[in-house]
Formats: C-alpha cells, structure tokens, sequence
C-alpha cells in the first residue's frame, strides 16, 4: 500500500525587519542590535523565533496538521547577530552555530513539532583571536575613516560630482574586501524533525547549515551611528570561498552547500524531496541556476523541487528559480515590501514572477522604510532548462490569495531586556500559505495531468 505521508506542503515565513537600528541620515550608517553577552543574545532571538513559531502552530486548524502535511518555516537572513555585527569568537571550538543549533533542538522538539522543518534566518558569526587589536589596527582605521569621509562627501555633492564619489566609494570597498581584515560567515540554520538527508548519501540529521557566498552591499554597515568602533564593517569583510565546480548537493551536515533531501520511504508518494536554500544575494547572483542540469544527482530526472530563499533586500528572481515542475520557490526578506500593501495578501507579477505575497510594514503610516518585511511564494509550471540564465526562465503557475493569510505576533516576555534591544522594526507577522488546505507537493499519480489543489491555476 503506497502511504502519503509529507505529500502536502505548508509554508510560514516569520516577516520580521532584520536590518540594522538607527540609520541616520548617512548612506550605509546604522547600529547592530543585541545583547553583548553572546548566550543571553542566542537564548532571546531562541525566545522571540518560539513566540513566533507557536503564534503560526495555533492557527493552524487540528485537522490540517497530520503526517501528509510538511510545514516549512522560516525566518528572514541575519536574524542571528551580535552588536558587532557577526558572533565573535576566538577559536573554532568556540564556534556558536553548534550551540545555537543545539539549542534550538531542544526548543523546537519532535514532540511538539513533529512534521515541521525549520530554516531559521540565519546567523553572522567570525572567528577572531584578539578584537581589540583588530579594531584598533591601522588597517581598520584606515578603511573606516576613508569610507566615512567619502560618505559624507557624497551626500554633500551635486549631481555628477556625487556619482563619481559614489562609484568610488563603492570601488574603494571592493577593492578593500579583496584584501580582507576578518571573514565572515554568513550561515542559514536548518532544523528539522523530519531527518535530513545529502542526494548522495544517508545522513539522517536534524540540523544542517549552508552558507553564503556572495557578499553584498548591503549586508554590513559602513559605520556605526550611535559612534560604536568594534564593528564589523563593510569594507573589513569578506566571505569563503566556495568551491561550486562539482555542484551544490550537501555531503555533511555542516558543509558550505545547499541542496539536501528528505527521504519518506520507497513506498510513500513522493519518495523524496529535494530542497536548496539561497540566501540572498546567492539566489539574485544565481547560485543555483549556474549549476542547473549539471549537479551530480544520483538519477538523470532528480531535481530541486523546493527553493527557499531567506534574504534581507531580496525577493525571488525569475532568471534564478532552479525548481522542476509543480515545484516551490518560497522567499522570507527582512529589509523592504514588495509593494505598498500591508498585511494582505496580494497576488501579482513581481520582477517577471506570478507569485502571491503579503507585506509588513513595521511605519504606522504605511511609508515605506528600511524596517519593513515580505514574504513570497511562487510554484513552477514550466522549468528552465539549462545553466545559462541568459537562455530563459521558467514559468510559473497562477496562485490563488484565498487561503494565505497573516498574523500579528505579540512581542515576547524576555530574560533580559526587551524585544526592542533586539530588532527594530516591532515584532512582525506570520503570514501562512496554505492554512486550511496545504499544497499538494505533486499531482497524484492518478491525477498527473492536472495539479490536486483547488488553490492552484495553470497560467
């Protein structure tokens, strides 16, 4: 008897603003927000992801939570963050990522969650030996003090004068980042109560991480506005080397790649998924896509059948999507709405992709600012073909707004301090896709002509 366990699939993206407080007037100027203890820091961002977990776990109707239903959550690009900017750490032993995994383990149980999957943002973290002396050497001073005065002389220019001091500015801090004073690990958080596998080989893990490779613009400070000096800054960093010329299939838990699996048995349907998480400006620079046809899965016909994007300044790129058909593309973004809509879901073509989505916008007003958040769905209904981005995009599906909805969360109780000490944006919403009546991951055998979801309409 062929069983259907996790052949449906719900997804619940935590909209919450993750870009850094008090951005001033300046381009590029703001303040990371935490606690400077590390483990108080992790135990609250642990306690503020629950309240947000459990405000989404208690909409959802009894009924429509069973073993058929996977329910994917996740959260926005540098949720965990310290304010230096990443975790700073002085040996690899001393790494925080395997503590904060373990933890939320132990949070986000079997128990209680048992057929959900879980990316939670992700965290910031670079392993210094001495800081102090990092941040006072010549070399940071240097590069701060120069990209500041440049700064400042673009916002007081006119015209011509402030594009040539911005397209130096901004060849200033290329250049420096060639020539890096710390590397930065920029790590999405995987957990699942649904073990995790690599397509080539049996890990049967619960946690995993991937990490970034392209650094972007935006994703570090180029000075602190509350006057700070021990932080990470744009023109400090950079990230590792990824090596991507045999794929991007994942091998161990806590290998630099993307793409993982759930296995459901040999006499489910499916029998498998394969899913790749892009954070970013990866996904936007095409990670995926660029290996395309040419990873090295074990069956000719295996294939990404859903994309998770978490991001902070991103939304889903058309030229990017790597699914196969009926497959997901689901963005969770910290930065900025998609458009000037707020809290409902709305249904349109966004960057060339049909997509449904629902906006949060942390302004009273409604005015758009830096603290506001998306989310973002999309499903394939014809695949690209091919590693060239240039040559076409898929297609995708028309989807229904009827059963995607969104919640307020109500700011947590915290150990110490208060959630503001944390994000500055508020507290955020969940917004749910698929609430009474999960995706079907596949057309039913029986039925493979047509997609089983009334949510669902071929464009």
């Amino acid at each position: 008897m062929v069983t259907t366990n996790h052949s449906k699939i719900r997804f619940i993206g935590y909209a919450i603003s993750t870009f850094p407080a008090h951005l001033g007037e300046g381009y590029g100027g703001g303040t990371y927000l935490g606690n400077p203890n590390m483990d108080i820091d992790i135990e609250a961002r642990i306690t503020i992801l629950k309240n947000a977990v459990d405000t989404a776990k208690a909409q959802i109707p009894v009924c429509q939570d069973d073993a058929s239903v996977t329910n994917i959550f996740m959260a926005p690009e540098f949720f965990f963050h310290s304010p230096h900017g990443p975790y700073i750490y002085p040996s690899s032993d001393q790494d925080p990522i395997p503590k904060i995994l373990a933890r939320l383990l132990e949070t986000f149980n079997a128990t209680d969650y048992p057929n959900w999957t879980f990316v939670f943002g992700t965290a910031l973290s670079a392993q210094i030996a001495n800081p102090e002396k990092l941040f006072l050497s010549e070399s940071v001073k240097a590069r701060n003090e120069i990209v500041k005065f440049l700064v400042a002389q673009e916002e007081k220019s006119a015209s011509g004068i402030a594009l040539v001091v911005s397209n130096t500015l901004k060849g200033f801090i290329r250049d420096c980042q060639n020539y890096p004073d710390v590397i930065v690990r920029d790590r999405a958080l995987i957990v699942s109560n649904i073990p995790l596998d690599s397509p080539v080989k049996p890990l049967q893990t619960k946690q995993m991480t991937t990490e970034k490779y392209f650094i972007s613009g935006e994703d570090f400070i180029l000075f602190d506005t509350e006057g700070k000096h021990d932080v990470v800054t744009e023109q400090m960093v950079a990230y590792r080397h990824i090596d991507l010329s045999n794929g991007d299939l994942k091998e161990h838990p806590d290998d630099l790649y993307a793409i993982f699996r759930q296995n459901y048995g040999v006499d489910n349907f499916p029998n498998y998924v394969d899913f790749g998480v892009e954070i970013c400006l990866d996904h936007d620079d095409e990670r995926l896509r660029l290996n395309l046809g040419q990873e090295p899965f074990p069956n000719p016909s295996d294939a990404v059948h859903v994309q998770l994007v978490p991001s902070c300044g991103s939304a889903i790129a058309g030229a990017s999507v790597v699914t196969d058909s009926y497959g997901f593309v689901f963005n969770c973004d910290g930065q900025y709405p998609l458009d000037g809509t707020h809290d409902q879901a709305q249904q349109g073509t966004i960057g060339g992709v049909q997509c449904v989505f629902v906006n949060y916008n942390s302004s009273p007003s409604g005015a758009y600012n830096y603290h506001s958040a998306h989310t973002q769905l999309a499903r394939v209904q014809n695949p690209a073909q091919g590693n060239n981005p240039n040559a076409g995009s898929a297609s995708f599906q028309t989807l229904d707004t009827a059963d995607v909805y969104s919640f307020p969360v109500i700011a947590p109780q915290l150990a110490v301090g208060n959630f503001n000490d944390y994000f500055a944006g508020g507290p955020g919403a969940v917004h749910i896709y698929g609430l009474h009546q999960a995706y079907e991951l596949y057309p039913r055998p029986d039925t493979a002509n047509k997609v089983e979801s009334d949510k669902v309409t071929n464009s």
